[in-house]
């Protein structure tokens, strides 16, 4: 972390881990190479003044979720020491350039057994907020039990996902090569379409476009801190 950048402290802002929040997991996968965007890692990238993977863990804290895991990748130190005043169960490391099924896998592991429920959250969706984590989650507690719910916005197929609890030992015995979303795609009766009310589950920050798009609706996005261009919207 850069000097006098430290962020301040969330614990006064953790609601305690107490009924629905301790039976809730939430696996935050922030172990992507970033090669599309062409230089910076997108998670260190400012959004709005903060980095893009703290916005991430942030809004999933807040919803509350007891057991919080972030799987690293690329810049492992870094991404860390931009968390290090969240409360966060578990971090795992895995390999650069591993498929996500190997993160999921490894971040899975790191949760307990007999949640009720898991999230398993991308770390470079800039719109996705308490909010709109909170709706989700209610979609899901009003499906059958052992269902897995899946949001879509226009026909796109977006993330989070949330998954019953009771998924997780047989995706970790199907294994990384199989993955949540192949075991996923082998009980499709299990498996919920929810229509979200807006595009943030399926908006992610991939791209120098991507970047751009976002300034146009209004967010500062820049690079970290070395001295580059930000993106800005455009005059009217």
């Amino acid at each position: 972390m850069h000097s006098g950048d430290r962020h301040p402290d969330e614990s006064g802002f953790i609601v305690p881990a107490a009924g629905d929040a301790a039976r809730l997991g939430a696996v935050l996968l922030a172990a992507g190479s970033a090669v599309r965007m062409g230089g910076p890692n997108k998670l260190l990238m400012r959004v709005d003044g903060e980095p893009l993977v703290r916005r991430s863990l942030r809004a999933l804290q807040r919803v509350p979720i007891g057991h919080l895991v972030v799987v690293l990748g690329r810049d492992a130190q870094r991404v860390r020491m931009e968390l290090d005043t969240f409360p966060v169960r578990a971090f795992c490391r895995v390999d650069v350039g591993c498929e996500q099924q190997v993160s999921v896998d490894a971040g899975l592991r790191a949760l307990p057994a007999g949640l009720d429920a898991i999230v398993l959250a991308l770390a470079d969706q800039p719109l996705v907020e308490t909010d709109d984590l909170r709706w989700l989650l209610a979609q899901w507690r009003a499906l059958p039990a052992g269902s897995a719910a899946i949001p879509f916005h226009g026909g796109a197929r977006g993330n989070p996902v949330v998954i019953a609890g009771a998924m997780r030992e047989p995706v970790l015995e199907a294994g990384p090569s199989t993955g949540c979303r192949g075991w996923l795609a082998a009980h499709p009766q299990r498996v919920h379409r929810i229509e979200a009310p807006n595009d943030h589950f399926v908006v992610d920050l991939d791209t120098p476009e991507d970047a751009a798009r976002l300034a146009r609706r209004g967010l500062l996005v820049e690079p970290p801190p070395n001295g580059e261009t930000p993106h800005r919207p455009p005059p009217a």
